[in-house]
């Protein structure tokens, strides 16, 4: 697979978009649900960004070099184009990639039970968590901290599974 990397344009788009977000969550009167769609899309977008492969890596991937990078550079403008260090392989196993698959399922029914405004800030969630696992920084900080927890659940999970 062809690695994707965000550039300059793209990371000003996904953190206005996450400012947006955090400003009108705060408006509104700062309700639980609406931060817990906020973190678990901002979770399920930064997981699928760092999957090696599948799907989810895919789209995660086509969802920064189609629509981030591009709209992100159509606005800042001239020079917006350069692009950010790729980020390094973050380690996840195959037991992390069920994990993920597992949490995405739940965020898909979760984004199917939720009125529009939850449905928007799940969906911003995941775009910046896209884009923000493009990122050196943030990909190797999370491969540090929050993918082998999700390797752990993964085995877990497929241990706890009755036809093994």
């Amino acid at each position: 697979m062809t690695p994707a990397q965000l550039s300059l344009g793209g990371l000003a788009l996904a953190a206005a978009v996450l400012v947006f977000t955090l400003i009108r969550w705060w408006r509104t009167g700062h309700r639980a649900p609406s931060v817990a769609a906020i973190v678990g899309g901002l979770l399920i977008g930064l997981l699928g960004a760092l999957c090696s492969g599948g799907v989810l890596g895919w789209a995660a991937r086509r969802t920064v070099r189609s629509i981030t990078n591009p709209l992100g550079n159509a606005v800042s403008g001239r020079g917006s184009s350069w692009l950010l260090p790729a980020a390094a392989p973050s380690g996840m196993t195959a037991a992390g990639g069920v994990a993920t698959t597992v949490l995405l399922v739940v965020v898909v029914v979760a984004w199917r039970c939720c009125d529009n405004q939850l449905r928007r800030q799940l969906t911003a969630g995941a775009v910046v968590g896209s884009a923000a696992g493009l990122i050196g920084g943030v990909s190797g900080l999370a491969s540090f901290t929050l993918i082998p927890a999700v390797n752990h659940v993964g085995e877990q999970f497929i241990a706890a599974l009755p036809f093994q």
